[in-house]
């Protein structure tokens, strides 16, 4: 019988993905449908207008880390030095003008630095230098409210960190009783 499953590196570390029948794709595909909809209805109720923010956090802390706990806070703490860091670049330069704008490409390549180095790891990671690029994007730092991009993320941290650790306690009650 052949096996099911096909192991794949990423950052020396070996994960196994599962093949899906198209059945049971289309029924994941479901689930995820409802998950996002449940969380844009969420955001919708409570006046939060960048869901976006939320699935930036998801696709990141989902796709890459494999909604590994123990990298969670890594993942959180890092999205919010990146949109941090995005909303200094953006503030510090309308304050103090030029001597604004090579402080903040200072900062930068400080981070960077620190990236390339392995400092710091919990608050500069990858995730803080997607959420800096992002955030860094002309569109983004002319219309955004920061604040109100702070509290999308946590919003999609709150839902999609609580959901998953739902799931994994779901899944081990339903294990216990087997």
């Amino acid at each position: 019988m052949k096996d099911a499953s096909v192991a794949y590196e990423v950052d020396g570390a070996t994960h196994t993905a599962y093949k899906l029948t198209p059945v049971k794709g289309l029924v994941v595909l479901g689930g995820v449908f409802v998950v996002s909809a449940a969380f844009i209805a969420l955001s919708h109720a409570l006046g939060i207008v960048e869901t976006w923010v939320g699935f930036l956090f998801l696709t990141y802390w989902g796709g890459i880390e494999q909604m590994k706990f123990e990298k969670v806070v890594n993942c959180i703490v890092g999205a919010t030095v990146g949109l941090a860091f995005a909303y200094v670049a953006h503030a510090l330069p309308l304050l103090i003008g030029t001597a604004g704008v090579v402080l903040v490409i200072a900062a930068i390549v400080a981070l960077v630095y620190c990236l390339i180095m392995g400092w710091f790891p919990v608050a500069v990671n990858v995730m803080a230098m997607l959420f800096l690029t992002v955030f860094t994007i002309p569109w983004i730092q002319v219309k955004a409210d920061f604040f109100s991009l702070l509290v999308a993320l946590a919003l999609g941290v709150a839902y999609f960190v609580g959901l998953v650790a739902l799931g994994g306690l779901l899944k081990q009650r339903s294990v216990g009783k087997a």
